[in-house]
Order: C-alpha cells, then sequence, then structure tokens
C-alpha cells in the first residue's frame, strides 16, 4: 500500500495525497475527507523512515541504559517499562540503546544517524561525556541523575545524601546505634550514610 494506490482511489495526484496527510498545503475539506475514506479503507499507514522524512521527526525516543553487565534490578526494569509507556501514550515509540564504558557505540549511532527525537539518560556519572556531548548538540535530553555540573542541562533525580541521613536518622529515633549500610557503593548514597552516622 503506498500513496499512488490512495491517490488512484480516490482520483486525486500523489502530491494532493502527500499533502492532505502532511497538512504541509492546504487541501479542500472534501478532497481531504475524501482521503481520508480511503486511507481508512485501505488501512493505510505511513512508513515510519517516510514520515521522518517528511516532517523532520522520527517519532521516536532514544533511552539509554546501562550495559546489562550485572543484571538490571526490578526498579531499573520498572523505570524502562514506565517510559515505553509514556512514550506510547504520547504516539512515541522507545529505541534502547546500551551505553557505557565498553558500549558507546550504540549511543553514538543513534545521534549521529538522527534516529532519535529526544533521549532519556540512565545512570549518569557525576562526570559525563554523554551529558556534555547532548548539551553541545543541543540534542533535547533529560538525565536520570546528575552530573558535579549540574547547571549544563535537564535531569532528575534523588537527594540521596538527605534521602539516607533521613533513613539513619529514623533507625536512631527508634534505639538502633549500630546501622549497617548495604547498598551499591555510591558516594552519595555514602556521604549521607557517613554524615549522618557520625552523629549517632
Amino acid at each position: 500500500m503506498n500513496i499512488g494506490e490512495i491517490a488512484r482511489r480516490a482520483g486525486v495526484s500523489r502530491s494532493t495525497v502527500s499533502y492532505a496527510l502532511s497538512g504541509k498545503r492546504p487541501v479542500s475539506d472534501a478532497t481531504r475527507r475524501r482521503i481520508q475514506q480511503v486511507v481508512d479503507e485501505l488501512g493505510y499507514r505511513p512508513s515510519a523512515s517516510a514520515r521522518a522524512l517528511a516532517n523532520g521527526r522520527t517519532s521516536t525516543l532514544g533511552l539509554v541504559f546501562p550495559p546489562a553487565g550485572n543484571h538490571y534490578t526490578g526498579m531499573q526494569l520498572d523505570f524502562i517499562g514506565s517510559v515505553v509507556e509514556a512514550a506510547a501514550a504520547y504516539d512515541y515509540d522507545v529505541l534502547l540503546s546500551p551505553s557505557g564504558v565498553d558500549s558507546d557505540r550504540s549511543f553514538q549511532r543513534m545521534l549521529g544517524e538522527r534516529r532519535v527525537d529526544g533521549a532519556i539518560l540512565m545512570e549518569i556519572r557525576l562526570e559525563d561525556d554523554r551529558v556534555d556531548h547532548l548539551t553541545a548538540l543541543g540534542f533535547p535530553s533529560v538525565a536520570i541523575g546528575r552530573t558535579a555540573d549540574p547547571a549544563t542541562g535537564w535531569w532528575v533525580g534523588l537527594d540521596h545524601t538527605a534521602l539516607v541521613e533521613a533513613c539513619v536518622h529514623h533507625l536512631a529515633d527508634l534505639g538502633h546505634r549500630r546501622v549497617a549500610f548495604v547498598n551499591r557503593p555510591e558516594q552519595l548514597l555514602r556521604t549521607g550514610y557517613e554524615s549522618a552516622h557520625r552523629g549517632l
């Protein structure tokens, strides 16, 4: 199924079908309705690549996630699933791209070939070249976590220091004086733990 077949059945030119579908040029209401009726009857859906070429958008978001060197946590999998569901609600697809020390080729290819309209980066490092690169390109992106210079781009994160301090203080208020810290060794979490633990 292509635009030529729609044009033939609607009795219009290919360019008229293209204009009616893209909205780039005016088409009479009667002609637009006739074209839409044929599109609906045939179940026509423009190809993603043709649509991207026509309007300069891919309707795809890139989700840059850490490589699976270690297995993913339930929280990471829930986050990935939530991104996919939220994108679908806005008629966007999600392209998953592993990125880390050994797998940045996928990230570079995704950007270089303009496969996506924007990117979400998981597991940001305090010194993260990917964030700097996206900022330099002016590429729409948001990071989950922050770099050492959070003013350089959009990011969403938790105040891990305050979070862990609150946990330690809560345990201390319950009378506990020997508190163990069991978690991945992240500096932001450790700072909050050590700061609060010194006060016990």
